[in-house]
């Protein structure tokens, strides 16, 4: 920590003495280096140099430079500096000129002791105020630079559109909505070797820069096993078995992966306690897939994972998402799965809209709370019979309106 001074101007060396020797147990007792000058254009120099200065005692009748054009100057290269004027003028008008010019105290010549200590005691406790003030803001500040960062990471770590080359009947189109400026939740889709499209979407227990990189983590490690050749479901129990071992935090991922292979129409699919998707066909029926649940990722390490298989039709759509889908809805859980097929019947009344946008748009107008409580991901597959992939990223909340 830098030694910290008070500086006393006054073009009286006699009454400079005078006061440095008043202050001097002051000074011993906070640790004070205490400077002096005897003009304006002296104390400027003298702060330059100790840029610690925490109290400035100035007269205001000096040549040159008096004393309110040094308040001003000091007020504006200086903002942590408290400035007392020590003035033989006691009219309420200098007084008034002296605070407007950035004076937070004022004493009139000649001084007790009492009050010069009294004086530069609230001084000082005023710049370690400010002081702190100004350290929070910048630790802020550079949380929130490191955050907008991660928050690009993340932007960057969404898959790539499919390749309409490769895939004419199905699309994929999804959203992602960070309820902070990074998201624990997380999807990924991609075309495999064989044309087989993988999909998977997940949830972390848990919100900010933890979350996040458990995401990450999780996202990569059943990419991972998933194209070095494991099923889905041996997949989700490699992942569950890294993320169990080392889990002092306790954190949790549900999660689901999939994989549609467009030869037989079969979709394969298997859940790790996370919300049933929904399978909406060509004419518009709803029905939520009952899927066998695992336990949640990283929750018990001898976990172990069951798939099933659904035969899509041409035209039918599965619709993924996250439970902060419904935590934005209303508190009861029944009425949060009835208002959540309300909105996916509205959503699909939008034309020429893919359904993700749609369903945010219509979510949009029930959510409960002013701020999402928690990341809202909405992931849609759907089989065409030879459809252009959609464009899949990520939208804020506030582009919505929301």
């Amino acid at each position: 920590m830098n030694k910290r001074f008070v500086l006393v101007v006054d073009d009286s060396s006699d009454f400079l003495s005078l006061v440095e020797l008043a202050l001097e147990p002051v000074a011993e007792q906070h640790h004070l280096g205490i400077l002096h000058a005897t003009s304006g254009q002296e104390a400027l120099a003298l702060l330059e140099q100790h840029p610690s200065t925490a109290a400035l005692l100035t007269d205001l009748a000096m040549p040159t430079m008096d004393g309110l054009e040094l308040i001003r100057r000091c007020r504006s290269r200086f903002p942590l500096l408290q400035i007392v004027v020590l003035s033989g003028r006691s009219d309420s008008g200098a007084i008034i000129e002296a605070i407007r010019a950035g004076a937070s105290d004022y004493i009139i010549k000649p001084p007790t002791l009492e009050e010069l200590e009294s004086s530069l005691l609230s001084a000082l406790e005023r710049y370690s105020q400010l002081d702190r003030q100004l350290q929070v803001r910048d630790k802020l500040e550079q949380y929130e630079r490191e955050l907008a960062i991660a928050a690009g990471i993340q932007r960057q770590m969404l898959p790539l559109p499919l390749d309409s080359s490769r895939c004419r009947s199905v699309s994929v189109a999804a959203l992602l909505m960070p309820a902070r400026h990074v998201a624990g939740d997380f999807y990924d889709h991609w075309l495999m070797p064989d044309d087989r499209l993988a999909v998977c979407i997940g949830d972390v227990s848990g919100k900010g820069i933890s979350a996040a990189l458990l995401m990450a983590m999780t996202k990569t490690l059943l990419r991972s096993h998933i194209e070095h050749g494991s099923t889905i479901a041996e997949a989700l129990t490699a992942t569950n078995r890294v993320l169990a071992s080392n889990n002092p935090q306790a954190y949790f991922v549900t999660a689901i992966a999939a994989i549609f292979d467009p030869k037989t129409g079969t979709l394969e699919i298997c859940n790790a306690a996370h919300a049933d998707p929904f399978c909406i066909s060509a004419d518009g029926g709803i029905r939520q897939l009952s899927l066998p649940h695992g336990m949640p990722l990283g929750a018990l390490e001898t976990s172990t994972y069951q798939s099933i298989q659904v035969h899509l039709s041409a035209g039918d759509r599965v619709l993924f998402y996250t439970d902060g889908v419904l935590d934005a809805l209303s508190g009861d859980l029944a009425e949060q799965e009835h208002v959540w097929r309300q909105v996916i019947c509205r959503a699909l009344a939008h034309h020429g809209v893919d359904l993700p946008s749609a369903l945010i748009a219509e979510l949009s107008s029930v959510w409960v709370a002013e701020h999402l409580p928690d990341d809202v991901t909405v992931l849609m597959l759907q089989l065409t019979d030879s459809a252009q992939h959609a464009d899949v990223h990520t939208v804020q909340r506030e582009a919505v309106g929301t």
